[in-house]
């Protein structure tokens, strides 16, 4: 058992409202990503150059995400020190925001997502990977909660969220190749789609501030990070 990440989470839990990037929000001259790391500095761990380990890929993590064989993970972070994490490890467009290595020898990742006026993240063409840590910043309510992705999706939904971009891929080839012979002017008029995850269905599955699971959510991420 380990307790300076549950340290960590409990005071990014008592976080206010920080925008996405570097924008200045909450009285602070940092963005929600920067806010979150503090909190994990400020605990006891230390701040990793992600420049010493260019081997790290978006693949690989998200592979171990999906997975959790960190077989390929730990093959090139050879030195890493427990008690550190590196932020932005694949970039910053790429999975996770932080990735941690817990003084219990256990890589975490934590994704940072920020709403300005939602109370739901935005997934784009991802979804919640089971055992990262999601930290979910509203504007409209200054609050701050946190999930693991295991407590809201199935396994078993992400798998036919797959299977579907996988047909969705097969019929965009389908109907390419039926418009090129009609590509008249020669503009090469294409076909493609890009997979978007969305929730619905109202706020009472939406709002993860006001979910009826919230709280349980935020044990189960305080107790995960105290494993």
């Amino acid at each position: 058992m380990t307790t300076q990440l549950h340290s960590a989470v409990s005071e990014i839990l008592k976080m206010p409202y920080f925008e996405n990037e570097n924008a200045k929000s909450g009285g602070a001259k940092y963005g929600h990503e920067e806010a979150v790391a503090v909190r994990i500095r400020d605990a006891g761990f230390v701040e990793i150059d992600k420049s010493l380990y260019p081997k790290i890929t978006k693949g690989m993590l998200k592979r171990w995400a999906r997975s959790g064989n960190d077989a390929d993970l730990r093959s090139v972070t050879q030195g890493m020190s427990v008690g550190s994490y590196i932020v932005q490890p694949s970039g910053s467009q790429g999975f996770p925001d932080i990735l941690v290595l817990d003084y219990n020898n256990r890589f975490i990742a934590i994704e940072c997502k920020s709403s300005k006026t939602g109370f739901c993240p935005m997934w784009n063409d991802s979804l919640p990977n089971p055992n990262s840590i999601y930290v979910l910043s509203s504007g409209k309510l200054d609050e701050t909660t946190v999930f693991m992705g295991k407590d809201v999706i199935t396994d078993v939904e992400v798998q036919m969220q797959i299977a579907f971009w996988k047909d969705q891929k097969l019929l965009e080839a389908k109907y390419r190749d039926m418009m090129k012979p009609l590509d008249t002017f020669n503009r090469g008029w294409d076909i493609r789609g890009r997979p978007q995850n969305f929730q619905g269905g109202g706020g009472e599955k939406t709002n993860y501030f006001k979910h009826s699971s919230r709280a349980q959510c935020e044990k189960n991420t305080l107790e995960y990070a105290s494993q």
